[in-house]
């Protein structure tokens, strides 16, 4: 995973290229924000994937968010800042797929 700033076992962030779905930037507007919605869409998302895994980033900016993500069961991999100019500092979080037999 690039920009991965801690260390986690080589075989934890090895890809086979259908290993781990990525997911970014799942929002609901405004009028559907604390109605239970962006669960709803999170899970039904996630739910149908054939991967393994997921992965999500969090800005650190947001620990309300990073908490939210982990009260459904995303674990934090570690710090992650992307490979551009003056990118901010993520979470990196992961978490199992429902329709997987293993584990992360």
């Amino acid at each position: 995973m690039g920009g991965l700033l801690t260390e986690v076992p080589a075989d934890v962030v090895a890809e086979t290229g259908t290993r781990t779905y990525a997911l970014s930037e799942l929002m609901v507007r405004r009028p559907w924000r604390k109605t239970g919605m962006f669960r709803q869409l999170h899970d039904a998302l996630l739910d149908v994937r054939p991967e393994r895994r997921a992965t999500l980033l969090v800005d650190q900016e947001h620990p309300k968010v990073h908490a939210l993500y982990g009260s459904w069961g995303w674990q934090t991999l570690g710090d992650l800042r992307p490979r551009i100019p003056d990118a901010s500092l993520f979470h990196a979080m992961i978490r199992s797929l429902p329709t997987s037999e293993s584990s992360v």
